[in-house]
């Protein structure tokens, strides 16, 4: 279906009263149909504009008129559970989509009405493998000698639709087909459970009855695990605790919003986790994004992953962590230590004619 077509909506009467419903369903089976991992529904003064994030880009998809029982952010919400009537405060919640995954639905007041956000699961139907994501091999090869550790932290970081979470759940997935006779014990956090792995004792998150981050990995600590999949690090407390799990003997791979390993860095240090477990318990630090190739590219895959590492930790990297010098500082002192950033691993591929300036440009400050 296309929702850029103007007629898109032709054959639906606004003032029926399944009108929000039929416009629901075609906005989630567009999304489902095209692989979207989010779908963003904007009050405007016009309407409703919706857009859809897929391979990382976010695309304009449809507007939808205001008229007569058109409450397509109201039939949304009593889907996922939230309170139609509260339109005030922001809400989140959960809804069950036909294809029987979990989607996350998050709401916010706004000028015009709410703005409404549904993050879409990963598809269950593929289980992606290290090797096929497209880590630079080098990079691929540390972040496989790390998984190979007994204790510290695996940290993949990343702008929203990275695909960091798919890197995450490839390790894990990589970490769960070991010979039964050296697997370890692996146990995960999540919210929600995006993807199920064979092998993996996953838990998801229920704030709605105390059962949250915190109290999780409290639970969690306590199940004797080896291998711990923390969904992601989103405050304090929970950063706190990944790094003091893997200080005393676990590994832990987690996922965190930062673009790029200086800015990752210094959310950590942030939160207030100790520069020095920093240095000692970190074991591998990448930041990751996807970007559409150029048409003129001869490449299989339609998208590019860039990834930049924390190269090994060294006496001047240690330095700059140690004494808190910023994330440019750690970032300039880390290519100086031999790490391609994201930009520079980019304009390779501009230079190739894999990737066009405008892509980059969507995707990176001026220089």
């Amino acid at each position: 279906m296309n929702l850029l077509s103007p007629n898109w909506l032709h054959d639906l009467n606004p003032k029926s009263d399944d009108y929000a419903s039929k416009i629901v369903d075609r906005l989630l089976h567009a999304a489902i149909e095209n692989a979207a991992s989010d779908l963003h529904l904007d009050s405007l003064a016009i309407g409703l504009i919706v857009r859809m994030r897929t391979k990382g880009m976010l695309t304009t998809m449809a507007s939808i008129p205001y008229g007569q029982n058109s409450q397509v952010i109201a039939r949304i919400k009593s889907l996922a559970g939230l309170l139609t009537y509260r339109t005030d405060i922001p809400q989140e919640g959960r809804m069950r989509l036909q294809t029987g995954a979990d989607a996350r639905v998050g709401t916010l007041p706004t000028l015009h009405g709410e703005r409404l956000a549904i993050r879409f699961s990963i598809s269950q139907s593929h289980h992606w493998q290290l090797q096929d994501l497209g880590y630079p091999p080098d990079v691929l090869i540390r972040l496989e000698q790390s998984l190979d550790e007994p204790s510290g932290v695996v940290l993949i970081c990343g702008a929203a639709g990275s695909g960091k979470t798919t890197t995450a759940y490839a390790a894990m997935q990589c970490l769960s087909q070991a010979d039964d006779s050296v697997r370890r014990c692996l146990v995960s956090l999540e919210d929600p459970i995006e993807q199920v792995i064979d092998g993996i004792s996953q838990s998801q998150i229920q704030p709605n009855v105390g059962y949250d981050w915190l109290a999780g990995l409290k639970a969690i600590l306590r199940q004797d695990p080896e291998v711990m999949l923390i969904g992601e690090i989103r405050d304090a407390d929970t950063a706190k605790v990944v790094f003091q799990a893997a200080a005393t003997g676990q590994l832990v791979v987690s996922t965190m919003h930062a673009r790029s390993v200086g800015d990752a860095v210094a959310r950590l240090i942030a939160m207030e986790v100790p520069k020095h477990q920093i240095v000692s318990a970190l074991l591998f630090l990448s930041t990751q994004r996807l970007v559409r190739t150029s048409a003129t590219s001869n490449r299989k895959k339609n998208t590019i992953l860039l990834v930049e590492e924390l190269p090994k930790w060294n006496a001047e990297i240690r330095e700059a962590v140690l004494a808190d010098q910023g994330a440019d500082a750690i970032e300039s002192v880390a290519k100086s230590c031999g790490m391609q950033t994201l930009r520079e691993m980019a304009m390779d591929y501009v230079n190739s004619g894999d990737l066009d300036i405008a892509s980059i440009r969507r995707h990176f400050r001026p220089s």
